[in-house]
C-alpha cells in the first residue's frame, strides 16, 4: 500500500465515523447542515438559522424540532438545542493544537443528500 493509498484510506474512515455525527438543519426557506456536539446541542453556520426554530434530521433518518440557542452572525456560527439521544458527539481533537501543513476537513449534508 502506497502512502496516498494509506491517507485516502485514513479519510474515508475519518468521514464514514463522522458522518454519523452529521445532520441536516431545514426551514422553510432553505436547507443546511451540522454536527452533533452532544449533551442536545448541535453547532452549525448562524447563516443556516433564521428565528428561533428549525428542524433537525439525524443520520438515521429521525427528525426533531429544535430551538436557536444563540448564534454569532460575524463568526457565522450557531449552536441548536435539540433531543441529540442516539445520535453521536463527534470526537474533538486530543488537545495537541494545530499546526501549520495539518489537514482540515469539512463535513456537511446539504439538503439531506449524504455527507460530503
Amino acid at each position: 500500500m502506497t502512502v496516498l493509498d494509506e491517507i485516502q484510506a485514513g479519510i474515508g474512515r475519518l468521514a464514514e465515523g463522522a458522518g454519523r455525527s452529521v445532520v441536516g438543519i431545514g426551514q422553510r426557506w432553505g436547507a443546511g447542515s451540522g454536527i452533533v456536539l452532544g449533551d442536545g446541542q448541535v453547532l452549525t453556520n448562524a447563516h443556516n438559522v433564521r428565528g428561533d426554530s428549525v428542524e433537525v434530521t439525524f443520520a438515521d433518518g429521525r427528525t426533531a424540532e429544535g430551538t436557536v440557542a444563540g448564534h454569532d452572525v460575524d463568526g457565522d456560527l450557531a449552536v441548536i438545542s435539540v433531543d441529540t439521544a442516539g445520535a453521536p458527539a463527534l470526537p474533538w481533537a486530543d488537545g495537541a493544537g494545530p499546526s501549520i501543513g495539518l489537514p482540515v476537513f469539512a463535513l456537511a449534508n446539504p439538503g439531506g443528500r449524504g455527507c460530503a
